[in-house]
């Protein structure tokens, strides 16, 4: 009797040691419930996960180290043959406990994948081909085409000595290897060498410009100005030709006023080329890119603001990739005073719905805000957006929020919104955004929040 209590205090010594580490899970079914992990052991429980007892906590101590490591003997990455050189000023390769991480849309973007950010979960997804590996900042849980897996490292966001923000740092062999490539590593010469799958070139889609001509992708101007030929979309992944007719109940805009004319705006369509974004009704006839309702939304608000007299300008009129680093560039080279970033949302669910906009109080090192420098500030443009966005379409109500962690945010220099107008993914949204007409009261509602905004600020 007594061995056997003492063998069960043992036992139960040795399970209380094992729990003090993180606790991560992995599904023991078929499928897998991205919501039964985010909503915490629990839920993970009744869903059919089983916990894996796995830790591993990594000191600021320690990352200053592999800091000190990298600045004195750098870590170099080639892709497919060739170095892959890195921005100026921006993080490079460090390794962490024996794992070399990189930073993740520098370098799958430059592979050729797409990389995503989602604010609200800390969580990045790099997509390439047919294949997707999803990590979440601080967790040794990663999805691999909806297959759990655990990280010896997990992803981080990491920054330069005196930058700001960081950037998103992730285990290159794992991600890389999960996506299909090749990786090696050159000790004596401290190279990365990541070789990529060569993916299949897309079918040229074709479209009818006004003439009745057929036309591919990207002939009618790469990063158009006002006025030139961009078509709309609605309902579907066809382009249509720009219409001014107005859908019932929604009234013709006032002008800008002259001081508010001057001003710069930017619009930029998310996504675009490679990077279709989300996609609504996969697989189905009604399958619907969020690139395309950006695209035909931006044109549409073009059009609006252009025939109220403002100063415009579009980061894109066709179907072309841009990364969110080179959006927030053309915007900074153009000295513009408002940046506008279209979208959609989604997620991996069908539950979240509804209306956001995002926005950033920026403030430079000197302490000026967004109204010191350019007299406006972007959480007073995302305030009246969204109140004009509820107005329309009478959607869930999901704020206006500080998101400094959004690229085109901090990256740009002058104040910067992103609207999200409704989710792909939501049953009911998915009609809203399928219906007759949306782009072009997503465009309205947007541009009479910019004309009252700009006209209030600007006198």
């Amino acid at each position: 009797m007594k061995m056997k209590r003492f063998f069960l205090i043992c036992i139960s010594i040795m399970v209380m040691t094992f729990m003090s580490a993180s606790v991560v899970f992995a599904n023991n079914g078929d499928g897998y419930d991205y919501e039964a992990y985010y909503n915490g052991y629990e839920e993970a429980a009744r869903a059919g996960y089983v916990p894996i007892l796995h830790g591993n906590d990594i000191s600021e101590q320690e990352i200053d180290e592999a800091r000190d490591i990298m600045e004195e003997y750098p870590v170099r990455l080639k892709i497919n043959g060739e170095e892959f050189f890195f921005a100026a000023g921006s993080m490079t390769p460090i390794i962490i406990q024996d794992r070399t991480l990189v930073p993740a849309r520098a370098v799958f973007e430059a592979m050729g994948g797409t990389v995503a950010w989602d604010e609200e979960r800390e969580e990045v997804r790099v997509n390439f081909g047919d294949s997707t590996v999803i990590l979440t900042i601080g967790s040794n849980l990663a999805w691999i085409d909806g297959t759990a897996r655990i990280l010896d490292v997990p992803a981080m966001i990491i920054a330069q000595r005196g930058e700001i923000y960081g950037s998103t740092m992730i285990p290159a062999r794992f991600t890389a290897e999960a996506l299909g490539s090749l990786v090696a590593w050159d000790e004596d010469e401290r190279i990365v060498g990541i070789t990529a799958p060569v993916l299949p070139e897309p079918e040229e889609e074709y479209k009818i410009d006004e003439n009745g001509e057929e036309y591919e992708n990207g002939e009618n101007g790469e990063n158009g100005e006002n006025g030139e030929n961009g078509g709309h979309v609605d309902g579907s992944n066809v382009i249509q030709q720009p219409s001014n007719d107005l859908p019932f109940g929604l009234a013709p805009l006032p002008m800008m006023n002259p001081a508010a004319a001057q001003r710069l705006i930017v619009i930029d369509p998310g996504h675009g080329g490679r990077d279709p974004g989300a996609i609504g009704g996969r697989g189905t006839p009604n399958e619907l890119f969020e690139s395309t309702i950006t695209l035909q939304t931006s044109l549409y608000i073009r059009d609006f603001l252009v025939a109220a007299g403002a100063n415009l300008h579009m980061i894109r009129t066709t179907d072309i990739s841009l990364t969110n680093f080179e959006r927030a560039e053309i915007a900074n080279e153009l000295n513009a005073d408002l940046f506008v970033s279209i979208h959609v949302n989604a997620f991996r669910t069908d539950i979240p719905n509804g209306s956001e906009v995002h926005f950033y109080r920026q403030v430079d090192e000197y302490e000026n805000s967004e109204g010191d420098l350019f007299g406006i500030y972007s959480e007073d443009v995302a305030r009246v957006i969204q109140r004009e966005m509820l107005r329309e379409f009478g959607l869930t109500d999901r704020g206006f929020r500080n998101s400094p962690r959004l690229i085109v945010l901090n990256r740009t220099n002058m104040p910067a919104v992103v609207v999200e107008a409704a989710f792909l993914s939501n049953p009911d949204d998915f009609r809203v955004i399928r219906s007759e007409g949306f782009s072009k009261r997503y465009a309205h509602a947007v541009a009479r929040a910019l004309i009252e905004v700009m006209n209030q600020t600007f006198q």
